[in-house]
This record gives structure tokens, sequence and C-alpha cells, in this order.
């Protein structure tokens, strides 16, 4: 069984829809559904600070299973807090002689059938409204 904490989340997002992963060297996000029963949905956004790896997959198991928060009820997700994942990440993925040294906290973020696993700083969640920056991004993500 794997070590970690459930981090409560804000906003409560649709557990039924996927959970989109965006990744570049220069921004790391996962978004959600937050509400599709209105004319114009909203969405969430997990933006994580100085990520340096992700892997995903689409499976209905999560590396995190078994942690959840004291609210059953609540949106969440987990970090990771025995992961070897770093070390593995250097020798995988990193050259010898690079610069690059996988660190952080290994969060997981786990919706339907499909789980993000990144090595970041830390995130901040954002509600994402028709107007706000970054919204019509969100939307076409979910094909709305």
């Amino acid at each position: 069984m794997p070590k970690g904490q459930a981090i409560t989340l804000k906003y409560q997002h649709d557990w039924n829809e996927d959970a989109v992963l965006s990744f570049s060297c220069n921004k790391c996000s996962v978004y959600f559904i937050q509400d599709v029963d209105s004319s114009q949905p909203t969405f969430i956004e997990l933006r994580f600070h100085k990520t340096q790896t992700v892997r995903s997959a689409r499976t209905d198991c999560t590396p995190a299973i078994g942690i959840y928060p004291e609210d059953l009820n609540a949106c969440f997700i987990v970090e990771l807090t025995d992961s070897t994942w770093p070390t593995e990440a250097r020798k995988a993925y990193i050259y010898a002689d690079s610069p690059i040294k996988p660190s952080g906290r290994h969060f997981v973020v786990s919706n339907h059938d499909i789980f993000h696993e990144i090595l970041a700083e830390s995130f901040t969640e954002l509600l994402l409204k028709p107007g706000d920056s970054g919204y019509e991004f969100a939307k076409t993500l979910f094909n709305l």
C-alpha cells in the first residue's frame, strides 16, 4: 500500500469526465469539468509549478489506491510521500552529465479511467469561468 496524503480541493469537479493533462517545458496543468449543466460550462485548472516529469495511464486503478480524504465526498488529489519516482526518473530519463535532476513532490491526479502523475514543487487550483484567461483553451480540451 502506498504512503501519502490526500489533498482536498477547493472546487468540486465531475468524476465521470476526463482529467486532461497539458504539459510543456513552461507549463503543466490538469483540467477538469466543474459544471456541464449550464449553457456555459466552468472548468477547474490545477496548475503545477516547476514540473519536471509527468506520466499518465488510462486505467481504472491508480498508484494512490487506498489514500482518501476525511470527507469522502470531497474532490482531492494525492501526494505520495514514499515515492521512488524522482530516483527512477533520474536513471531512466536524464543523461548522466545533465544539470537536470528530477525532484519535487509526487502528485497523483485520478479521475474516471485515467490518472496523471506529476513531479512538481507545488500546485495552484483555479476556477475558469467564461471570459477568464485560459477558459477557451480549457473548453477545447473537452470538445465543448
